[in-house]
């Protein structure tokens, strides 16, 4: 019979305490149940990994994210049990995801893809073409989730009468929203929702009087948090969903002209010693303890296992208000106001 060196006995146990880790993790992230334009009954796991690609900013290290990126990154997310990608057509990194995910054991109904239209121009037509070219690309039947990227037309060249023209926008929300509809029954969403829709925009699609989206994807962190947004969405049944909850620490402040990143203020530093976790950790719980999803985004891996980490701890309420009223610099947003 074998009998196992130390370095045999070392690696085999190294792997069952990586697949233990990977299960806690798994085991450990909760999900929230979808409604209104969602498959019954679906699941949308809180934690999830953004892999957006932001415009660089001189003398800053922004991360640029493409295939090669988006597939190393996404290896790394599954291995350590993540299960939900964010992308879109216009991140230019779907066929490194789809690598990703063909490379691993992970079945495809384990794993929760979003993605958005609004690549180019939109309007009924173009949607449809648009989610032809995301299925292709991720090389998949569907995702899970498709969102409306932004509410109004930011591209000229669209074929829908209803999204030529930008004093149309109203027009042009309810056109594109009718596609998704169409897309959502026919399966090849199994859920659809919108990014970047304040009261507004989400109005229009109410006076429809037809499918509400399941989710509102929208920039949400201790600088910018619109709480009466989600007090709105959560009366209508609408998950909201954060991008940017650590406020893009890549990019550095200067270019905005913080004062500080948000993992570098003092309270959160302090709230960090307190409870024996990272300064993202806090924060990312922070937005959880209101009941959001989200979608740090990183291509570290270290980075990634504690964004996972973050359902064995609270923070009290006084931690919550605290955080709620860090003071705000005078451009607290990071991507524009939409119109």
């Amino acid at each position: 019979a074998h009998v196992r060196t130390h370095s045999e006995y070392f690696m085999q146990s190294a792997v069952v305490f990586l697949l233990i880790n990977v299960a806690l993790c798994i085991a450990k992230t909760p999900s929230v149940t979808l409604h209104n334009a969602a498959k019954s009954g679906l699941q949308m796991p809180v934690m999830g990994i953004g892999t957006a690609g932001y415009v660089s900013v001189p003398n800053q290290k922004a991360e640029m994210w493409n295939d090669t990126v988006a597939r190393k990154a996404v290896t790394a997310w599954l291995e350590l049990g993540g299960r939900r990608i964010d992308t879109s057509l216009d991140y230019n990194d779907q066929v490194g995801i789809a690598e990703a995910i063909a490379a691993q054991s992970v079945p495809r109904d384990e794993i929760f893809i979003t993605s958005k239209v609004g690549g180019g121009p939109i309007g009924y037509n173009e949607t449809f073409e648009q989610v032809d070219k995301i299925l292709s690309q991720l090389n998949t039947t569907y995702v899970d989730l498709l969102l409306i990227h932004w509410p109004v037309p930011v591209e000229p060249g669209s074929k829908d009468p209803a999204c030529q023209d930008e004093s149309k926008a109203r027009e042009c929300r309810q056109s594109t929203w009718r596609a998704l509809e169409q897309i959502f029954r026919s399966g090849r969403a199994l859920a659809v929702g919108v990014s970047n829709f304040e009261q507004t925009h989400l109005q229009d699609i109410l006076d429809m009087k037809g499918l509400l989206p399941a989710v509102n994807q929208i920039e949400y962190h201790a600088y910018w948090h619109e709480d009466d947004l989600v007090a709105y969405c959560r009366n209508l049944s609408i998950v909201f969903n954060t991008y940017a909850p650590l406020g893009t620490p890549d990019w550095g402040p200067d270019h905005r002209g913080w004062n500080s990143t948000l993992l570098d203020l003092p309270l959160i530093r302090r709230l960090s010693q307190k409870h024996g976790k990272s300064s993202a950790q806090v924060l990312l719980r922070w937005a959880w303890h209101k009941g959001l999803v989200l979608n740090p985004r990183s291509w570290n891996a270290d980075h990634m296992a504690e964004n996972l980490n973050i359902f064995d701890f609270d923070l009290s309420d006084d931690d919550v208000k605290q955080i709620d009223n860090v003071p705000k610099p005078k451009n607290p947003k990071i991507c524009p106001y939409p119109s």
